[in-house]
């Protein structure tokens, strides 16, 4: 299955050592330029792949989610938001059962205005972002959804992430004038001690729904949308460590110079490609390409095991299990997201890899989480 390449040898080079291996402050100098062509990797199949654990979500008429759903995990919860409503954020505990909404957008009392982003934070309080104009508050919700507010940050941002040391990044996106620089660095009140990534976007460009903060055990990784670069933050620096050039799926050149909404409609056209997650723990990495093009969207994921490099092609379209990858655990199993009625339909022909003996019935469909290993011999 193994095929060695030079796309394989540059991806190697470049994953591995840039942030697997780094050690050094990374820089702008450092960025490798490497060709993204999915098509050249070995395919997984479902073969190659063993669920080890399949964690349900209890599901209830008062918790209803779609598919695009940003999951993070504390050693005793996970936490849940639907990317398409972004109107209450969701607890469970580690075995799936749910325990209560501990953030809701409205006007009334214990509520907050806005919901774009959370983390958890010590004592496993939830940290929840809530963006409005040039400004974004940040609050504390207990475990038991009372509230808090941690700080009031003069920047607008609609992303973050807790540090090790106790500050955080913020990602604001390009939306001037309101945002001068795309990211912040603060301390644990929020005061703001770092600018990175000065913003010259003038055109119109309206704030995304996206994630773009991703731990790993070197660093934090860092993508945006409509951007074919991704960046390290490591000792206090944040860098640009890879340049992918995505062929015929690249942005046209004038991207950059016209609104979006004047140019969107021809790159959909065209198709497009972009970084949507980027996981990484220990040997593993597992990097998560879309293509969008018209009404349909795609997936290479790309798994990056020591030094071979295979894919995944997926199609929203065609309910695929492993379309949604959503982290690393420490025993480098790769987290996917799918729903109870995806398993049921792959189980019946391929009863190998997938069962839902051990999934409770229920009146709603509902999302599971898997846990997934891939096989050894690859």
């Amino acid at each position: 299955m193994k095929k060695p390449n030079l796309i394989l040898s540059s991806i190697k080079i470049l994953l591995i050592i840039s942030f697997v291996a780094c050690s050094d402050a990374v820089s702008e100098e450092n960025t490798n330029n490497v060709s993204i062509a999915p098509d050249d990797y070995p395919t997984l199949s479902f073969e190659d792949f063993t669920v080890k654990e399949m964690i349900p979500l209890e599901t209830t008429e008062d918790n209803l989610m779609g598919m695009d759903l940003r999951i993070k995990f504390s050693d005793s919860f996970i936490a849940v938001m639907d990317e398409n409503k972004t109107n209450k954020l969701h607890l469970f505990d580690q075995k799936g059962s749910y325990l209560r909404a501990i953030a809701e957008v409205g006007k009334g009392p214990g509520s907050i205005r806005s919901l774009r982003d959370f983390e958890f934070g010590k004592a496993e309080e939830v940290l929840v972002l809530s963006p409005i104009a040039d400004k974004a508050d940040v609050y504390k919700f207990s475990k038991d959804g009372n509230l808090s507010e941690a700080f009031e940050l003069a920047y607008s941002a609609h992303s973050f992430i807790r540090l090790e040391g106790g500050g955080f990044l913020f990602q604001g996106g390009y939306n001037l004038p309101f945002v001068t620089h795309r990211v912040i660095q603060t301390d644990a009140e929020g005061n703001i001690q770092q600018r990175y990534l000065e913003n010259d976007y003038e055109n119109v460009m309206l704030p995304m729904m996206e994630r773009n903060f991703f731990p790993s055990d070197k660093g934090v990784i860092m993508l945006e949308i409509f951007n074919p670069n991704l960046y390290l933050y490591q000792g206090d620096s944040l860098g640009q460590v890879l340049h992918a050039d995505f062929g015929t799926y690249d942005l046209p050149s004038n991207f950059w110079d016209v609104d979006l909404m004047a140019s969107f409609e021809k790159i959909n056209e065209n198709g497009w490609a972009t970084f949507r997650g980027v996981f990484q723990q220990g040997s593993l990495m597992v990097t998560d390409i879309v293509v969008q093009k018209g009404m349909s969207m795609s997936k290479y994921i790309l798994f990056h095991k020591g030094k071979d490099i295979y894919k995944l092609k997926a199609d929203r379209d065609d309910d695929m299990v492993f379309f949604y990858p959503i982290g690393i655990n420490k025993e480098e199993q790769v987290l996917f997201l799918t729903y109870r009625s995806i398993l049921e339909k792959h189980a019946q022909e391929f009863p190998e890899t997938f069962s839902v003996e051990d999934l409770p019935d229920g009146d709603f469909d509902y999302p599971v989480i898997l846990h997934v290993e891939l096989n050894s011999s690859l």
